[in-house]
């Protein structure tokens, strides 16, 4: 249990310092994964907020472990598209996840943002 709960500390400060890096994206582009450290299986929520731009045209999100691989693409309709796009992980596995979204415009610019998570398996008994 001790060797659990140093792993879990470990992965929460980890985790505290990837969270409050930024790409300098932020002013197009923002992501917020919650929560950051889960037992599995576990529900997480992905939300990517979008400044409205006449030149958006994508959104890609992207969760990867080594477990786990699932890609979302939602088409956006410039100015019209909204602000916040949700995505619902449920029942995934535990493991080390980095989760993404892209941003697209008609000119072929992307803006990317990253976040870590940490899904923790079930300790033995």
């Amino acid at each position: 249990m001790k060797r659990f709960v140093n792993v879990l500390f470990v992965a929460i400060v980890l985790l505290t310092a990837s969270q409050t890096q930024h790409t300098g994206a932020l002013e197009r582009l923002d992501l917020r994964v919650s929560p950051a450290i889960s037992l599995a299986p576990a529900s997480v929520v992905v939300r990517a907020f979008v400044e409205h731009d006449a030149q958006n045209r994508e959104l890609e999100i992207i969760a990867d472990s080594s477990e786990f691989y699932r890609r979302t693409v939602v088409e956006l309709d410039g100015e019209q598209a909204p602000k916040t796009t949700e995505l619902k992980l449920i029942d995934i596995p535990g493991g080390e996840y980095e989760i993404t979204a892209t941003l697209y415009t008609a000119h072929g610019d992307r803006t990317s943002v990253r976040r870590a998570i940490m899904v923790m398996s079930q300790p033995v008994k």
